[in-house]
């Protein structure tokens, strides 16, 4: 977690230029209206930048701030005091820190912070930050929150985080915390984080996704095991997405070597051709030219042609000038119609003028067809 104090001074700086974001720059307050009250523990932002490598919060003496909080009467200087010394607020007391957070007028930028607080408490106590977000959140706050929430839980006690939200009622926040809940813990545990959903039966319909997640976290941290225990549970479950976002999220670190693990360790078949066509958009994102050299390795067929239009729709829309030369060079006949109409709209919407051009002068067949749909049909169409 990323500690408060590196956000509080940029945070600041927002507050007293009115602006809605953080991370600005590092703000140096030179005056304070507060009074100390005697004997009270609080950190109060100097003149100058602070000692390097000063490690940790200063303390925080709760009830002392309270009454310096109180004693403020600019609101500016008054939340500037409070994220001053919110690190050590909420090390020693969380629930304080965010009744008093909750408590101040609504604006994004309070939101802010109490996300922040929230961050570092379920460091401290994940079950009771948790708890705190459902009285005290809706909407995408609690959404973003709760997921926040489950990957520092999870990544702690994975089994008591995929149990607590379980408890909770069906919603969209419920399952996409769950859906991190199961990455992380697999990240570490992938056996118990697996053992977790074949004991839970309740899951029901949403354990595809869980195990999605759970496989996916395990990529991260043991790619080959993930595959290959996604392999047998891919035909266990006659899922072969399932597999491919298994190998997706492996190419995502290590594009060379989880194709080349592909085509030596799988014949041909739909596990295969699902896991090239997730492949072949990686490389469209890192190196087209890679991708194109790596499409000759594919069989024939399904499985290339597959590879060959999802590589082609998601280069065309990094690159659409190029992406529609490549295609053009291709037997279009063998590229998906979505794939060829992406390409289209992308160039279109890239370079209006160019992409006239290029339609124009294409042979009539498929991808012909599919420019026409798109802008204005070319004159001589």
């Amino acid at each position: 977690m990323k500690p408060i104090t590196q956000s509080i001074g940029v945070l600041a700086i927002a507050l007293g230029c009115g602006a809605g974001g953080y991370f600005l720059g590092k703000n140096q307050s030179n005056t304070s209206s507060s009074v100390d009250q005697a004997g009270a523990r609080i950190h109060r932002e100097e003149s100058h930048p602070s000692v390097p490598g000063r490690i940790g919060a200063p303390a925080v003496d709760p009830k002392a701030l309270r009454a310096a909080l109180d004693a403020e009467k600019n609101p500016l200087t008054r939340f500037k005091l409070a994220l001053q010394n919110l690190e050590g607020w909420v090390a020693k007391d969380p629930k304080d820190a965010l009744a008093w957070l909750a408590s101040q007028q609504a604006s994004d930028r309070r939101d802010d912070v109490i996300r922040m607080a929230l961050n570092q408490y379920s460091d401290i106590d994940a079950k009771g930050a948790a708890d705190w977000a459902m009285k005290n959140l809706s909407g995408n706050d609690l959404n973003n929150t709760l997921i926040a929430i489950a990957e520092n839980w999870a990544r702690e006690n994975g089994a008591e985080a995929a149990s607590w939200f379980l408890t909770l009622p069906v919603t969209p926040e419920r399952d996409a915390a769950m859906e991190n809940v199961l990455f992380n813990w697999a990240s570490n545990e992938p056996a118990a984080a697996l053992d977790f959903l074949k004991a839970n039966p309740g899951i029901a319909d949403l354990a595809p996704t869980l195990r999605r997640a759970a496989l996916a976290g395990w990529a991260k941290s043991d790619p080959v095991g993930a595959v290959t225990s996604s392999l047998e549970l891919s035909k266990a479950n006659n899922d072969p997405d399932q597999f491919a976002n298994t190998v997706a999220n492996w190419a995502t670190m290590d594009l060379q070597s989880s194709s080349q693990w592909l085509l030596a360790k799988l014949p041909p078949g739909a596990e295969r051709t699902a896991a090239a066509q997730e492949l072949a958009t990686i490389y469209a994102q890192q190196s087209p030219e890679a991708g194109v050299a790596w499409l000759d390795q594919l069989a024939t067929g399904a499985e290339r042609d597959g590879a060959a239009s999802a590589l082609v729709a998601t280069w065309s829309r990094i690159s659409p000038a190029e992406a529609a030369k490549w295609a053009v060079s291709q037997n279009t006949g063998t590229l998906a119609p979505d794939a060829m109409a992406m390409i289209a709209q992308n160039y279109f919407m890239k370079n209006p003028n160019a992409f006239e051009t290029w339609r124009a002068a294409l042979p009539a067949g498929p991808m012909k067809e599919q420019a026409s749909h798109i802008g204005g049909a070319g004159k001589d169409e």
